[in-house]
């Protein structure tokens, strides 16, 4: 599913990664930690295919990539149906199916209203509703988690464990409680390159 070989990558021209090397398997959950600027999002990148390494290899054989970005990234003028609805069809047909995604994070109260109207958590929960709409065969999750409270997040961690199953995910935390809970392997990111935990 995913293979990284001796890849170097950099940001604004600053090493960030060096000669890193990793196999992930399909349907494999792995998450990903360390402190923050060491290269966790440039690695997802780097599997997005949104950043090119400067050096190495990275070959991922997904066909389709649900991606979800530290920040939100809704647009302002739709509701958080609409946001939902985005990536299914975009039309009245799958409305009802964005209603259900919204429902499965705990939004059902939420569905006509627009991002700016949205807490900081909420509009978080959006975003999430909209990747497990996307589906896909991989999930590349940049800290899902950051903006939710405690609870919020227990149940969350165990609805995304729950659709994700047989799926292959990438999971960037700063929480090893989370990483333990979702993921099969943990590996941190140190001194610009992998460490298995």
């Amino acid at each position: 599913m995913i293979e990284l070989c001796k890849v170097t990558a950099a940001y604004q021209e600053q090493s960030i990664l060096e000669n890193c090397s990793l196999q992930v398997s399909s349907g494999e959950h792995i998450a990903l930690m360390g402190a923050s600027g060491v290269g966790k999002t440039t690695f997802l990148k780097l599997i997005a295919g949104i950043l090119p390494p400067i050096s190495g290899t990275v070959h991922v054989s997904a066909e389709r990539i649900s991606y979800l970005f530290q920040e939100p990234r809704l647009l302002p003028w739709l509701t958080a149906a609409e946001n939902v609805n985005l990536v299914l069809s975009d039309s009245e047909k799958t409305i009802d199916e964005a209603h259900h995604w919204l429902e499965v994070v705990g939004l059902a109260g939420a569905m006509g209203k627009y991002p700016d109207a949205l807490s900081g958590g909420m509009r978080q929960r959006v975003s999430l509703a909209r990747a497990l709409a996307y589906g896909g065969d991989l999930f590349l999750m940049d800290e899902p988690m950051a903006a939710l409270d405690d609870t919020l997040i227990s149940q969350l961690l165990s609805l995304l464990h729950q659709y994700t199953q047989g799926k292959t995910m990438i999971f960037v935390t700063h929480s090893l409680e989370q990483a333990k809970i979702i993921s099969d392997k943990i590996y941190l990111i140190k001194n610009k390159t992998l460490e298995l935990l």
